[in-house]
């Protein structure tokens, strides 16, 4: 009997019994070590103090960043919504175009907003002066417009 065979067919019934009953023997051998040995683990505390500072150590190294992951799911929701547009619009140039279009519109209004903004808080310093400046000199501050 050669040592590998390549077609277990090929092997004589009575043979293929016996290597059956070796394989389940051996699986049956196995089961039994490894019950035996979770017994005998199972009550050593040395065991269990190494099992939890390696839960431990593995917690320690798998703790990633808050921000790292903030940025990655910011990163994927913008790749899906360029995949989106890129579908809606028939291609990726035609969804470039969308988003151009969108980031135009969004920093013309943050211009204008900041830019009034800036003109009001200008105004109120300017108010705040004449305030500081007429009630120093003893008159009674302007009235304001």
């Amino acid at each position: 009997m050669a040592l590998f065979q390549r077609n277990p067919a090929d092997l004589a019934p009575e043979d293929r019994d016996r290597q059956l009953g070796a394989y389940k023997e051996g699986r049956q051998d196995e089961r039994t070590r490894l019950a035996r040995d979770a017994d005998r683990h199972a009550h050593d505390p040395a065991l269990k103090d190494a099992y939890e500072r390696g839960r431990r150590d593995a917690a320690a190294r798998r703790r990633g960043s808050p921000l790292i992951g903030l940025l990655l799911l910011l990163a994927a929701v913008a790749g899906g919504t360029v995949i989106y547009l890129a579908v809606r619009e028939g291609s990726f140039a035609s969804g470039g175009e969308v988003v151009d279009r969108q980031l135009a519109k969004v920093s013309d209004t943050t211009s204008r907003a900041a830019s009034g903004a800036a003109d009001s808080t200008g105004n109120a310093l300017e108010n705040a002066g004449q305030n500081l400046k007429a009630t120093t000199d003893g008159k009674p501050p302007p009235t304001q417009p």
